[in-house]
């Protein structure tokens, strides 16, 4: 059933009350009264018909308005890669930092110091809780790279970190290519470790032994002084698993705030 003319009249009055609105409070570039007018003063001119201009145009509208509504609600790519970026170094922000080197950058200073901060109030717990000559070697093992990742010696960095800020002390042109290189190894090299602490975590965490079932005990911790006795507050009220799933949850929890989960060794092929 077609419309009258006077329907018609009040439709495109309506609609041009719409072009308005939205123009003033949105957008003029995309509800733009004027291009509307030009259309329909040449509708009219060519003896269109109006019903199905009118209909035509509301259509037109509508779409338009639901194209700039998704456009409006969504972040400009600029502002997206700001807010990860921000995201990323909130994330990064929440470990110690230990500044050793004046060109090391603010990822680096605060991964060093999650890497060391690991290797002195997580990782020594597990000595508590095995007995397995196995088991020791492979602590030993982890312990033992963790520290030259890590560790200081004395007042000195730990000697990965001293061979890095040797790089970054570098002026030779390739100096900056090579830092970034060398950066890029050492954060690999962590990653490694930390997926192999996890791993070990999960082995000794699918095993069943009774005494892990109790609060850890403490009088087998090698550590001294203020690590001992971080150690001792934060694994206080753990179990023995409870003490193992710390251990691999800061491990993990390293890796992805760091953004390494692909780093992991390969594992060697079954025949």
């Amino acid at each position: 059933m077609s419309i009258s003319a006077k329907e018609i009249e009040l439709l495109i009055g309506k609609l041009r009350d719409k072009y308005r609105e939205y123009g003033q409070k949105h957008s003029r570039a995309w509800f733009n009264i004027e291009a509307f007018e030009q259309r329909h003063a040449m509708a009219v001119d060519r003896g269109m018909n109006m019903e199905a201009f009118a209909l035509a145009e509301i259509a037109n509208f509508e779409k338009m308005r639901e194209k700039y509504e998704k456009k409006k609600s969504e972040k400009p790519f600029s502002k997206m890669v700001d807010d990860i970026m921000e995201q990323n170094a909130e994330r990064v922000r929440k470990y110690p930092a230990i500044y050793f080197h004046p060109d090391a950058d603010l990822e680096m200073v605060h991964f060093y110091g999650a890497m060391q901060d690991f290797a002195l109030h997580r990782l020594p717990i597990l000595r508590v809780l095995i007995d397995e000559p196995e088991h020791i070697d492979r602590l030993n093992r982890l312990k033992d790279a963790v520290s030259v990742l890590a560790l200081p010696a004395g007042r000195r960095h730990s000697r990965r970190i001293l061979d890095h800020s040797a790089v970054l002390s570098r002026t030779n042109p390739a100096g900056g290519l090579e830092a970034e290189r060398d950066r890029n190894d050492y954060l690999k090299e962590s990653a490694f470790l930390l997926h192999d602490v996890t791993d070990f975590c999960d082995e000794l965490l699918s095993q069943r032994r009774q005494e892990w079932e109790t609060p850890v005990r403490f009088d087998r911790l090698p550590s001294e002084g203020r690590s001992r006795t971080k150690l001792a507050v934060d694994f206080s009220s753990l179990t023995g698993y409870g003490a193992i799933l710390e251990v691999k949850n800061s491990a993990g929890a390293i890796i992805e705030d760091f953004r390494l989960s692909a780093f992991r060794r390969k594992q060697p092929k079954s025949s």
